[in-house]
């Protein structure tokens, strides 16, 4: 939570937070990202990493909070030209890690075996100011909005996907 911390303290003293937001390296906008859903009670693991069909995938920030996990790839993009199609090649590819992460989640995350059902919710964070916007799937969100989604998100607004789960010790003889 310093990072977080920090920005507020800094928003405290008159820093506006764009600015400050803005100016940091692309690790401490992933760790940002982390510290809002962490606050918001999320449990957070950050470069989750896993394979899948002989593929390696990494996930920025997955955020756990039953029935849900939001899977984030955060986007230190400002605006520039052509920023809609990086947006939707992105969007693309984070549809594809949260394909792939399902069949991964209950070795991943265990405490979701002994949730029964969990709705993935694939995001890309960015750094640009409109509004949240949804590519194959994945929901787009500026960073400024990021409380106001995970508060939509708590009620079920973005539950498209929902995967049903063994318990673990059905998964562990399979």
């Amino acid at each position: 939570m310093r990072l977080l911390n920090t920005i507020i303290e800094k928003m405290g003293r008159g820093v506006p937070a764009g600015e400050f937001v803005e100016g940091l390296c692309w690790r401490d906008f992933e760790v940002f990202a982390a510290e809002i859903f962490s606050e918001n009670g999320f449990a957070v693991k950050r470069n989750l990493r896993f394979s899948a069909e002989r593929r390696r995938f990494e996930i920025d920030v997955a955020a756990f909070q039953r029935p849900r996990v939001v899977l984030v790839d955060c986007k230190h993009w400002g605006m520039r030209a052509g920023k809609s199609s990086g947006i939707k090649d992105a969007a693309a590819r984070q549809r594809l890690r949260a394909h792939h992460f399902e069949g991964k989640l209950i070795q991943i995350f265990p405490e979701t075996a002994e949730w029964g059902r969990a709705s993935i919710i694939p995001v890309i964070v960015t750094l640009h100011q409109e509004a949240v916007s949804e590519h194959s799937g994945v929901f787009v969100v500026p960073v400024f909005k990021l409380n106001q989604f995970i508060e939509e998100t708590r009620c079920g607004i973005f539950d498209a996907k929902e995967v049903k789960l063994a318990s673990l010790s059905e998964f562990q003889h399979q």
